[in-house]
């Protein structure tokens, strides 16, 4: 008895399983480009990034800040974009030092 409800507890959990998987493999591929996502912004060889994977990346921030899913950032919601933003800039210049912007004399 005990054998037969595991038997059928695995049946019913392994094809959502797979169904869940294979939902997450394909909303991540984008055009292609397997496991790409909006959470970083995809370079061309020459190191440039697309108006379109821009605007695609910035879209992913703004739905990420907007917590109640409203379709507008409240001022707690800008604060946390902002430091988001911040951060993302600080490991970019960590990364292209070359790139970075020289800081503003006082």
């Amino acid at each position: 008895m005990i054998q037969r409800r595991k038997t059928a507890c695995i049946a019913a959990i392994v094809p959502f399983a797979m169904a869940t998987v294979s939902f997450s493999v394909s909303a991540n591929a984008t055009s292609g480009t397997e496991g790409h996502d909006a959470s970083t912004m995809k370079r061309e060889q020459d190191g440039s990034v697309s108006k379109k994977e821009f605007m695609k990346h910035h879209e992913w921030m703004f739905d990420q800040e907007d917590k109640n899913k409203n379709g507008s950032l409240d001022t707690e919601e800008m604060r946390n974009l902002h430091k988001r933003v911040s951060t993302m800039h600080e490991r970019f210049e960590q990364k292209f030092p070359e790139h970075s912007t020289p800081a503003k004399p006082n």
